[in-house]
């Protein structure tokens, strides 16, 4: 009953998704320039390189996904019993008890671009060459995020399959779209205007199309 009611629950946050997908490639511009966008996709390309052909950094990884984990349960006041990560048998966190913020923690929260955001903030005035840095590094970090995850929910791990994938699913692609203006801005000329300018059209111009989403499906009836 509870992944029924959490997939009911996951429709309409998928529709959000697809409705604010929609309208994202049109504040794109707003968000960085055609070299910084050539940078991004090279960082990019560079972890698709190295998952598919070098070696995935599943340690790494893990590690994050652990953490996300094990700072979801805190903040939540959970009492945690065990924190451990092996390469032969991955990592588990055991807590008394779990919720869908603390099970998705690591899908929703990309932990290693952010803790780089936060860098590229401190060191920006360090050297004219960190924006550029942060968003080949962002990029790379964000993919790798990205793919693993991917991997997460085909592989139907237990943290997304406890409240069913489609819960999970929107509820995880819905966030990471919307952390991506706050990831670019440190590395951006654009900058935190930039994004806020950026979410300000993107939600705006998502209220338009919803609206005349809804107009178009009332026609029908």
């Amino acid at each position: 009953m509870r992944v029924f009611l959490f997939s009911l629950a996951g429709i309409p946050l998928l529709i959000l998704f697809g409705i604010l997908l929609y309208g994202f490639p049109a504040q794109a511009a707003v968000l960085y320039t055609r070299e910084e966008g050539w940078i991004l996709l090279g960082g990019a390309a560079l972890y698709l390189v190295t998952h598919a052909v070098i070696r995935k950094p599943e340690r790494m990884y893990l590690w994050a996904h652990e953490f996300s984990h094990l700072i979801a349960a805190k903040i939540f006041l959970r009492k945690v019993h065990s924190f451990h990560i092996t390469s032969r048998d991955g990592g588990k966190v055991v807590i008394d008890r779990t919720n869908v913020v603390i099970d998705l923690a690591p899908y929703i929260f990309p932990l290693y671009s952010l803790a780089a955001g936060c860098a590229a903030v401190l060191l920006r005035s360090a050297s004219p060459w960190v924006p550029d840095v942060y968003l080949a590094l962002a990029s790379f970090l964000f993919s790798m995020h990205l793919l693993f995850s991917a991997e997460g929910f085909f592989k139907g791990q237990p943290d997304v399959k406890r409240s069913g994938r489609l819960f999970s699913g929107a509820v995880v692609f819905l966030s990471l779209m919307l952390w991506i203006p706050c990831l670019l801005a440190p590395g951006t000329a654009a900058g935190w205007k930039g994004a806020v300018s950026a979410y300000k059209g993107w939600f705006s111009a998502s209220v338009a199309d919803a609206r005349r989403l809804f107009l178009y499906g009332r026609s029908f009836f």
